[in-house]
């Protein structure tokens, strides 16, 4: 039996591409709230619980480190994402927009003495 992809040719459902954007939707709205938590925490924490010079460190260490790759970066890539799969799934057939249903409708028309003008 071939293995997935030995052919060259990977067959994507739409349901696939559906339950993967459903997927990164729940992976946002988890890592959004996660974001929310985490900084909430270092905003109380310093300096209410946590001064000097430990705290000033933690805190440059945070917003140089961590902020940057939880916060704008993780978005930018949540968008990327879904902008891949909504473009893939655009493309399958039996979607309205897919390139098959757009070749599909040309092809019907090229016979028609309807010229569009």
């Amino acid at each position: 039996m071939a293995k997935m992809g030995t052919t060259g040719t990977v067959n994507i459902t739409v349901e696939m591409m559906s339950a993967a954007l459903s997927a990164l939707e729940q992976y946002e709205s988890t890592t959004k709230s996660l974001y929310t938590q985490l900084n909430s925490a270092v905003t109380n924490l310093i300096p209410g619980s946590f001064s000097g010079s430990a705290a000033t460190g933690f805190q440059t260490f945070y917003n140089n480190s961590i902020e940057p790759v939880t916060g704008q970066a993780l978005t930018e890539i949540i968008a990327t994402l879904r902008n891949i799969f909504e473009s893939i799934q655009k493309q399958i057939p039996g979607m309205d927009v897919g390139v098959d249903e757009q070749l599909g409708k040309g092809n019907n028309s090229a016979g028609s003495s309807d010229t569009g003008n």
